[in-house]
């Protein structure tokens, strides 16, 4: 079973944690492997979110409004365990998505400021057509 849920990321198509893509640096893969988990961890905790909202409080040991702002930082806390070890593979997915968009604007030259330069001044010698009435 545990195999099976190692194993997600080869279904999903996403690169699994920790791997490496040319020209993208081991602290950026970090990054966005960090990015994609917590996003996952947001999202699971806003769906768990309407499961709370409808649970009274127990009067006798409990209620008020710390629990209720209690309760919130346990939902958030739930969301982050889900992410870490269900493997939903919502985090797969973005992360895929990071890296595409990542490879894309490595793919892309930027234009330096001389460059944009030169293309203000090249708009600037073209005649500007003047319509008559």
């Amino acid at each position: 079973m545990m195999d099976a849920l190692a194993n997600t990321s080869l279904m999903t198509g996403a690169m699994p944690t920790g791997a490496m893509m040319p020209g993208i640096s081991a602290g950026a893969m970090a990054s966005i492997d960090k990015t994609a988990q917590d996003f996952e961890g947001m999202f699971m905790a806003q769906m768990l979110q309407p499961m709370f909202d409808g649970i009274e409080a127990d009067k006798m040991f409990g209620g008020g409004h710390g629990e209720e702002v209690m309760r919130s930082f346990m939902v958030q806390e739930y969301g982050k365990s889900m992410a870490r070890s269900a493997h939903f593979g919502l985090a797969d997915a973005i992360k895929k998505s990071m890296l595409q968009k990542q490879e894309r604007s490595m793919a892309t030259p930027a234009m330096t400021p001389s460059a944009v330069s030169a293309a203000y001044q090249q708009t600037q010698d073209q005649p500007v057509n003047q319509q008559t009435p």
